[in-house]
């Protein structure tokens, strides 16, 4: 699925939301909730649903004011702060749960998902394939994926390299879905 567009009954959990928003650097957060309201979202109630969609056109236009790279360490940051069920301990586990956390903050509507699969090659070294389908911006997603990853290394790994997989198509470009590419040793 492309970014910045989902079905029309696909909600967004508040949590996630706020997570988001608390995300951004402490001078932008007052500029963020104007550009919420302007799509319609007076306030962030953890517990509300929000229509997706608004939610998606004003991240569109904070990207479109402050760039992609904005969307990215806001990705890593929420990564790094987010709740995490105490069973998942690896990086393995995080990335095989995106799906399970996918349907907990969204409802309503196709919103895509994550295919992951993992190479190892018996001597210490891992590579995780992550294909994301969703509606979520693809700079968003890259920091995410980076943050858990970040967040996971010094448990599992001396070293994690995250990267978009630049030989594939891109949501950004119109494509239905972006690859990453997490090496591990």
């Amino acid at each position: 699925m492309a970014e910045y567009k989902v079905s029309p009954d696909a909600e967004l959990i508040g949590g996630m939301l706020y997570a988001l928003w608390a995300a951004f650097p402490k001078d932008f957060q007052e500029i963020i909730k104007k550009i919420l309201a302007g799509h319609g979202i007076e306030e962030i109630v953890q517990e509300r649903w929000y229509h997706f969609q608004s939610i998606l056109d004003a991240l569109k236009e904070i990207e479109d004011k402050f760039g992609h790279h904005l969307l990215r360490q806001v990705g890593e940051q929420a990564a790094t702060l987010a709740p995490i069920p105490p069973e998942i301990t690896t990086l393995k586990a995080c990335l095989l749960s995106l799906n399970t956390t996918l349907s907990r903050i969204c409802r309503g509507g196709g919103i895509g998902g994550y295919e992951v699969s993992e190479e190892g090659t018996g001597q210490g070294f891992t590579r995780y394939v992550v294909t994301a389908s969703t509606p979520f911006p693809c700079s968003l997603t890259n920091g995410y994926l980076e943050g858990y990853a970040n967040r996971f290394k010094a448990s599992e790994n001396k070293e994690v390299v995250m990267r978009h997989d630049e030989e594939r198509p891109c949501r950004r470009d119109g494509a239905e879905t972006c690859t990453y590419i997490i090496s591990c040793w």
